[in-house]
């Protein structure tokens, strides 16, 4: 997961949209009713499971650079570890994306079974439970050392990753449906980032009715034969700044791995193919009511404490962090007070008391409440005590 970092320019609503134009492409919506995750998803698992995501990752005796080099593992090996993580964290770039990550100790999957610390930003979690209830790390590894054969930078690598997971997991469930699908989704999202695949669909001449359909989410991407090789290859079409760029498809991950998943998962699932429906940030601002952002800081917040070892949990928890600062300070074309009066808008006082009503005993509707009772004291206006306590809340919630 990407560490995200804050800055302190002069105007608070800034620092909130920079981190969203850092976050991914996706886009989020209104959240399905909320769902209770199994008791068993609160038991601190026995072990976890990893998959290397770049070559030649080292392990090291110690959590840090300085430490010796024990062993180096491949591009799609897998390592256990019992979650022991270093103190410390450190900064790394890793094929083109900045990582602030710690170290975790880990055990090789060999037959040597080297002992050891490997940087966490080269990890990808798959699996965290039991050890009766590990998928199979064969078929697993299959699949990664077929992920390594196949070029991220190339349209046809995502349409034949797509026929390998409909061909070998199609019988699929629990552990093994789960870690399938997030190497799936992770070498997707890797082709989005690599691929440079929008230099396809700018040369593309749009018409007024598919930039309609695309913030709409209706477009057919069997429209044009372009929009339908990427649709094979598991991606669809955002919009943002008058460009139009494909993205993953959370509809066609969901479509296939719903029924194959564990009951966490099948949530998370159904959550951010949801998210992606509907566009709510569009250049800069909120295009959406802003009690659908509170319905979804809310959700993300009670998957978090239904779910605190999901193997996605980064993703997660950076998700709650994110929509609650959007309740706090908005975006920078929709901040949560009117540039020129500095009042305070309704439709923010509204969405405090929705909180208020809908969601008590929460993280987000006691954030909310504290600065609404501060703002309320203040007449309602952003003075300098209402500033600082944003700037305070900012600061303290940052990565």
């Amino acid at each position: 997961m990407k560490s995200l970092k804050f800055f302190a320019p002069a105007v608070l609503a800034a620092l909130v949209i920079l981190n969203a134009c850092q976050q991914d492409v996706k886009q989020t919506t209104t959240t399905p009713a909320l769902t209770s995750a199994s008791q068993d998803a609160k038991v601190k698992p026995q072990v976890y499971l990893f998959a290397t995501t770049v070559d030649k990752l080292n392990l090291r005796d110690q959590p840090n650079q300085a430490g010796k080099v024990i062993a180096q593992f491949a591009e799609g090996d897998f390592v256990e570890s019992n979650g022991e993580v270093s103190p410390n964290k450190e900064e790394a770039q890793l094929r083109g994306i900045t990582y602030l990550e710690p170290y975790f100790k880990v055990t090789s999957t060999t037959p040597e079974q080297h002992n050891g610390w490997a940087y966490g930003g080269a990890l990808q979690r798959v699996y965290a439970g039991s050890r009766a209830g590990s998928p199979d790390l064969g078929k697993l590894s299959q699949f990664t050392m077929f992920l390594k054969t196949l070029d991220a930078k190339k349209l046809e690598s995502g349409k034949k990753a797509w026929d390998y997971v409909k061909t070998n997991f199609a019988t699929a469930n629990g552990s093994l449906g789960d870690a399938a699908f997030t190497l799936l989704e992770h070498f997707l999202f890797r082709m989005e980032r690599e691929g440079e695949f929008y230099t396809i669909t700018e040369k593309m001449e749009w018409k007024e009715q598919d930039y309609k359909d695309m913030f709409e989410n209706k477009f057919d991407m069997n429209r044009y034969p372009v929009t339908k090789s990427l649709a094979e290859s598991g991606f669809t079409l955002a919009t943002g700044e008058g460009m139009v760029f494909p993205v993953v498809d959370w509809n066609q991950l969901n479509a296939f791995f719903k029924s194959k998943v564990t009951a966490p998962m099948q949530t998370f699932l159904t959550q951010e193919t949801a998210e992606s429906n509907l566009t709510v940030f569009s250049d800069g601002g909120i295009v959406a009511p802003l009690e659908e952002i509170a319905d979804r800081a809310a959700f993300w917040e009670k998957f978090n404490v239904d779910n605190p070892y999901f193997i996605r949990q980064e993703e997660t928890k950076e998700s709650e962090r994110w929509m609650r600062l959007v309740m706090v300070n908005g975006a920078d074309n929709t901040p949560s007070f009117d540039y020129e009066s500095q009042m305070i808008t309704e439709d923010y006082k509204k969405v405090w008391a929705y909180i208020a009503q809908k969601y008590p005993g929460t993280k987000l509707a006691a954030t909310t409440k504290e600065l609404s009772d501060l703002c309320a004291a203040e007449g309602w206006k952003r003075t300098k005590k209402v500033e600082d306590w944003q700037m305070k809340y900012v600061e303290q919630n940052s990565l």
